[in-house]
């Protein structure tokens, strides 16, 4: 199922199915999807004076929390709310270190660094493009070349980013593969949650 599933998203469009995935059974043989520009898909957003909203944080691969509630020190001006820029819950997030990890996607509604820039997608399912956006194929083969400088001062072409031609398919199975997946996610969650009070409690016996 989920070897089905990633060559779903993995394939391109210009592949003929039967060479793209000849080395597999015809059971996981999959005819590509079409593929569409990301900017065709999500639209750039910036909505500002909302300092009404809770400032936000992003974790890399966990989302949004609320800067008052993270466990991080970050101290930020206030009084400068204005300028930050609003994210609503499913929304994407290019941020300063997407370059290497991807774009993340807001789980709160709330104000980012106006140094990000803020993707909403038009008839899209948040959770199935979040698994895209995050893989190594994004990362490594399609953002990468519109990446520039270098080491930690390295920025992304937003511009060309809104070339890049990214797998679609209709809402109905966005949704499907999308739910799979965060289910998934929720179950490999809850036993590295078990293996680690586990862990602590063999811990504590042999002390």
């Amino acid at each position: 199922m989920l070897v089905h599933l990633s060559l779903l998203i993995a394939v391109p469009a210009k592949c003929a199915a039967p060479r793209a995935t000849a080395h597999l059974s015809q059971e996981y043989r999959t005819p590509a999807w079409e593929q569409r520009k990301l900017g065709e898909l999500f639209e750039e957003h910036s909505e500002k004076d909302r300092d009404d909203l809770p400032a936000l944080t992003i974790i890399q691969g966990g989302g949004t929390v609320r800067r008052d509630e993270s466990n991080r020190n970050l101290q930020f001006d206030r009084s400068s709310l204005s300028n930050y820029k609003v994210v609503n819950t499913g929304d994407f997030i290019v941020h300063l270190r997407s370059f290497e990890g991807g774009l993340e996607k807001a789980t709160s509604c709330g104000l980012v660094s106006p140094a990000y820039h803020i993707f909403q997608g038009k008839n899209v399912d948040s959770n199935f493009y979040y698994l895209y956006f995050r893989s190594k194929r994004f990362i490594d083969v399609d953002l990468k070349p519109h990446v520039y400088g270098i080491r930690d001062g390295r920025s992304i072409d937003i511009e060309g980013m809104k070339t890049i031609f990214i797998p679609w398919t209709n809402l109905a199975e966005q949704h499907q593969i999308g739910a799979f997946f965060d289910r998934l996610d929720s179950l490999i969650t809850l036993h590295q949650r078990k293996y680690w009070c586990c862990s602590l409690a063999v811990g504590g016996c042999r002390s």
